[in-house]
């Protein structure tokens, strides 16, 4: 199955703020999210977003590289 996923420039241009409303089979980086965690604002959107890490881990939709990458 073809998949993309968002930059993290591309998530804040276009302000997709909640993470969370994203389809439960989209596909998301871990690059992108920990990038996102890091610049958070404040400790409120911090810990959204590693929620929002937390349930694409669990959910087996995290986009993680390794040595091939």
């Amino acid at each position: 199955m073809p998949y993309f996923t968002y930059d993290s420039s591309v998530i804040i241009s276009r302000r997709f703020s909640n993470l969370q409303k994203m389809p439960r089979n989209f596909l998301m980086s871990a690059v992108v999210l920990l990038e996102l965690i890091v610049g958070a604002d404040d400790p409120t959107d911090r810990k959204a977003l590693e929620q929002v890490y937390r349930r694409h881990e669990k959910d087996k939709t995290l986009i993680v590289p390794n040595g091939d990458d």
